[in-house]
Formats: C-alpha cells, structure tokens, sequence
C-alpha cells in the first residue's frame, strides 16, 4: 500500500525530469535572454539618443541631456540699454532641467557655456535665438553697437564668433560710461 501512496504523490508533483521539464527550462532561458537583449538595446538606444525630440532645433542646435567636453569654452556677455545694465538670466539654453542647448547660461553671472560634440564655430547670434527662445526675459531689441574684448566689431550678431574668454559687450541706445574689455573667468572655465 505504501508503494502505491508514493506512486500518486509523485503523480502530484511536478515533473523535474524528462523531456518537459527540460523544454520548460530552455524556455524560461530564451526568456531570460530576450529581456536581457531588449533591455542592453534600450539602454544603448537611450544613451546614443540624446537629443530630446519634444524641445525644436535652434539655428541648428539641438536640446540634448548631456553636456559636452569635446569642446568645450566660455564667453562673457554684457548687455547696456540706455547706460545702464540688462540682466542676463539664469538657464538660457536649459529646458525644465531635461535637455541643455550646446549654447546655454547656468547663472546670471553672463558667462555663455558653449559645449559641442565636436568643435565648430558659434555667433552672438546664435546664442541671441536661443536666449529669445527658452530664457525668462527677452534680450533687447534693435541692433547694438557690439563690442569684443573693448573693441568696436563691425560685424553684424550673426556673423560674431563666440571665440573662449572674449568679453563680449552688446550697447542698445547710449553707451555706459565705461566699456568692459576684460573679465575674470573663475577659474578652471
């Protein structure tokens, strides 16, 4: 009687031998795998993709999630309508902390971060759009009188190289009494 409890018990049990169990376990395998290869895909998908698609190209620019130190330099703005000093703000180029646009400002300090994946030249203009479209406040409108390192410029916003360090000067109505030509980057920028 015992023999035939023992076999209706193992009859209850499932099968951990055999032609099932070993198909049920190349299964589950497959599985393991296929969630493995999708999930290594989507990240790497993630990590090449970093442009954000819901933020519009600026002058070519994209908004992407990372910053770049293939190049990577910085020019100082200031702006002056009728002599006195126009702030420029905070996150120019940031977008609700997701994506960063290769021209961008962190603080109000008028320091322009300028970080591309490759190096390639960039224009006061350029960075005027940008600021135009993701800044708190507009920049001034008109044309000004620019200034690069203390020196009048004959060239028009667009066609203003951003070049590392330059102290760039932008003059709307009357000129203030002095003219920057030099700023103190902190160091390490």
């Amino acid at each position: 009687m015992d023999k035939k409890k023992d076999k209706r018990h193992d009859k209850d049990q499932p099968e951990t031998s055999g032609k099932g169990f070993k198909h049920r376990n190349k299964l589950i395998a497959i599985g393991v795998i296929a969630a493995i290869v999708a999930g290594a895909a989507f990240y790497l998908h993630k990590a090449d993709n970093t442009v954000v698609s819901t933020f519009s190209l600026i002058d070519g620019i994209p908004c992407e999630t990372q910053e770049y130190g293939t190049f990577h330099i910085h020019a100082h703005l200031d702006v002056f309508v009728d002599g006195h000093a126009y702030p420029v703000p905070a996150l120019i180029g940031i977008e609700d902390n997701t994506c960063l646009y290769w021209l961008h400002t962190h603080n109000t300090d008028g320091i322009m971060h300028i970080e591309a994946p490759q190096t390639q030249d960039f224009t006061l203009g350029q960075f005027l759009d940008v600021w135009k479209s993701t800044g708190s406040t507009a920049p001034p409108s008109g044309d000004p009188i620019i200034y690069v390192n203390g020196q009048v410029v004959s060239t028009t916003l667009t066609a203003t190289k951003l070049n590392a360090h330059d102290e760039v000067v932008l003059v709307y109505g009357n000129p203030p009494p002095n003219i920057p030509s030099f700023y103190q980057f902190p160091e390490g920028l």
